[in-house]
């Protein structure tokens, strides 16, 4: 304790002077002070979706403009405490996923979170992962490819990812990696808490994340920027994190396109320097990607987007044996995105899109001094998916959305007994937006069905009804009830592995079942005034023929491992949150979310999960170009039963133990120890805004535990971007 007060108090100095600097320009400037102007721009949504009512149901809202795509909004003349958060809350922006379509997101039935782009450049993120890592009701937790998420109580496997609204290939044990996903081409990001796969079919139990990427909105904008980090050499070394990326785009009457480039470097880090194994990897990315939208009479687009990662990773592993086994994995990840839009009359269009997605993995794994224990593999994971869909006002009151849907996917790997795994999907989605009352209040019913047809286990209906009830100008109420399913992964099918050294062996199984849930969400919005906004919400998750390993047989040599649907369980929660604005310059976010899980097989809680996890964002604007971002999150210990997290990346409530114990043995509950997150950043913009310098701490209380919390230590970085 003595030594994080130590630390914190250069800190908590620092930002003592930077409020006595707020606080003598201010009085220097008097009442009449205006911000330095915000050169940036809320980018267009990428999505090919219908373009939204210039008037909502109570009217065309004030300092907002008509154009030919729908509500713009435009600056008022002069600058009041709003306008300095208004890019940061993005609460009148345009949303595309809860409807797959664009709506507002005050209009949209589907609670829908915004993570805008300057919320992301104000918390000094790098990736996707520590964009997250904050946000009410997510949890980010590192494993040995990256790092993962939990949303709802549910892992990573249960939450869809897409970008501009596609698919991507490319799980590790299930589990997308978070910190493959660079920040440098992320517009905002998209989230959609619980079942949707009326609209978007398998693996959306849990919910959708979906990245929006850049598009080009001015004649010509030239970005850079560079950054720098380290933290403790015992942890760290000498090598440090850099990070660079640049992007360039133009826009005229015909022709909008963004390009972006992008590298990125740092040294593993080491919890535990009195053995030759890592925590975290090292890593270098080599990133570059754009997209072009062709616009030539206003009714007629043509998009597309290509985006490609290169990615090498390296760690070092050791085992009580005494065996030290260099590793290695090398990514290639390439997304292609294509889309034709017609619209006619207000609100309507006819789209075609479609997608190709390859994620190719070289795993090594060298053991020193040796070659018996030696692993190469390569992976090859290939999905395409194509979409026709119809955005038609049959009225004011009736928007309809249907569409056919196909993917792909094929997977080809060593692990699995056949080297190659290949199905199709193809799907039909319907979705109806009724206002059904306008007088007093206004009451929004979105019923809405999709069909599946899988190759291997036929077919699935998911339907979902949501409903919004505006009750007053200031009071918002949600509620939805939907289906879901998540079919077996090709690993799950057909696995085979064996772990010599530890002395196990894992079996897919050729017989397992779809996953199927129900979810039921509620919340309810508050804002007594303008500046301060209060929610509150309530969720329930029940998974039937959940798919988990299970002890099979043992003999002298190895104990056996296969999964099976064995398993019934919930997840349920509430959560808390509350966003105030206040002297002109500050905005607090404070949030608290409660998760109760059960297994009711084995009648014990979810493992990893926190029953209780609290979060905060505090954020300042200031005149002279000033900014400053706290971030935290406060997790409660979590229960664990294993040791090891081999095959579920650390999120599985049946983990496979080390040492393949007795039954009583396993089932033994360890604690995580309850910990707190402390992120700090700040930053000074030059030239109108053109330029900035800023610095920053994560982890500023350096709390982390090796075997269930191994997240990097305190970490420093700085630098500088310019935009043009």
């Amino acid at each position: 304790m003595i030594t994080n007060l130590q630390f914190l108090f250069p800190i908590i100095c620092l930002f003592l002077l930077f409020l006595g600097e707020l606080h003598a320009q201010t009085r220097t400037n008097g009442k009449t002070t205006k911000p330095t102007p915000n050169t940036e721009t809320t980018a267009p949504n990428p999505q090919p979706n219908p373009p939204v009512e210039p008037k909502s149901d109570q009217g065309q809202e004030q300092g907002q403009e008509k154009t030919q795509t729908g509500t713009v909004e435009t600056k008022p003349e002069d600058n009041t405490e709003e306008d300095r958060f208004k890019e940061l809350d993005n609460k009148n922006g345009i949303v595309v996923t809860g409807s797959r379509g664009e709506r507002r997101l005050k209009d949209s039935a589907v609670a829908t979170e915004v993570i805008s782009r300057k919320r992301i450049e104000q918390t000094g993120a790098r990736n996707l992962g520590e964009v997250l890592d904050t946000q009410l009701g997510i949890n980010v937790t590192p494993f040995f490819g990256g790092s993962q998420v939990q949303m709802l109580g549910l892992d990573s496997k249960y939450v869809l990812f897409l970008v501009d609204g596609q698919r991507v290939a490319g799980r590790l044990n299930n589990t997308i990696d978070l910190t493959r996903f660079k920040v440098q081409n992320i517009e905002r990001i998209e989230i959609v808490k619980g079942s949707s796969s009326s609209l978007y079919g398998a693996d959306a139990i849990g919910g959708v994340i979906n990245i929006i990427t850049k598009q080009a909105e001015k004649p010509e904008h030239y970005q850079f920027r560079t950054s720098y980090g380290n933290g403790r050499q015992m942890n760290f070394g000498s090598q440090g994190e850099k990070n660079m990326i640049a992007d360039v785009g133009f826009k005229n009457d015909f022709v909008a396109t963004n390009f972006f480039g992008g590298f990125n470097q740092s040294a593993a880090y080491d919890l535990d320097p009195r053995t030759p194994a890592t925590t975290g990897n090292s890593f270098q990315d080599n990133s570059l990607g754009g997209n072009m939208t062709f616009n030539p009479d206003g009714q007629f687009k043509v998009k597309t987007g290509i985006n490609y990662l290169n990615r090498n990773q390296a760690g070092v592993d050791s085992r009580a044996t005494g065996g030290v086994f260099d590793r290695t994995n090398m990514t290639n990840d390439f997304l292609a995105l294509g889309a034709l839009e017609y619209t006619y009359g207000k609100r309507n269009m006819v789209s075609l899109r479609g997608n190709f997605s390859r994620w190719e993995n070289h795993y090594k794994l060298d053991q020193r001094n040796s070659n018996e224990l030696d692993v190469k593999e390569i992976t090859n994971e290939f999905s395409s998916q194509g979409v026709a869909q119809i955005d038609h006002e049959v009225h004011k009151d009736h928007m309809i959305t249907a569409g056919f849907e196909s993917f792909s996917e094929e997977l080809q790997t060593d692990r699995l007994e056949r080297r190659n795994a290949y199905r199709t999907r193809r799907a039909a989605f319907i979705q109806d937006e009724w206002v059904v009352w306008r007088q007093g209040f206004v009451w929004r019913l979105v019923p809405g069905v999709r069909h599946d047809v899988d190759s291997q286990f036929g077919g699935q209906t998911t339907p979902k009804i949501a409903t919004k009830v505006d009750i007053t100008s200031n009071l918002v109420f949600r509620a939805s009830y939907g289906k879901g399913f998540r079919p077996p992964s090709f690993r799950e099918l057909y696995l085979r592995f064996e772990n010599p050294g530890v002395g196990y062996t894992v079996e897919g199984n050729d017989k397992l079942r779809p996953e199927k849930s129900t979810t039921v969400n509620a919340d309810i919005e508050y804002t007594p005034y303008k500046f301060w906004t209060l929610s509150l919400s309530v969720f329930r998750n029940d998974i039937t023929d959940l798919i988990q390993y299970s002890f099979g047989t043992r003999t002298s040599e190895f104990a056996t491992f296969q999964l099976k649907n064995v398993q019934r369980a919930y997840t349920r929660g509430v959560e808390a949150g509350s966003r105030v604005r206040f002297l002109k310059y500050f905005a607090l976010e404070l949030g608290y979310n409660q998760t109760d899980t059960r297994d009711l097989t084995t009648d014990r809680p979810l493992e990893g999960r926190a029953l209780h996890q609290g979060t905060m964002n505090f954020f300042v604007n200031a005149p002279g170009g000033w900014e400053f971002a706290l971030r935290a999150k406060r997790l409660d210990k979590r229960p664990f039963y294993s040791t090891t997290n081999d095959f579920t990346a650390g999120t599985s409530t049946a983990l496979i133990d080390q040492q393949t114990k007795s039954v009583e043995e396993n089932n033994k509950v360890v604690y995580g120890k309850a910990f707190t997150l402390l992120n700090v950043r700040m930053e000074k913009k030059f030239f109108e805004g053109r330029m900035s310098l800023f610095l920053g701490v994560d982890n500023v209380l350096d709390q982390y535990e090796l075997t269930y919390n191994p997240i990097r230590p305190r970490f420093y970085y700085g630098g500088l971007q310019a935009t043009f």
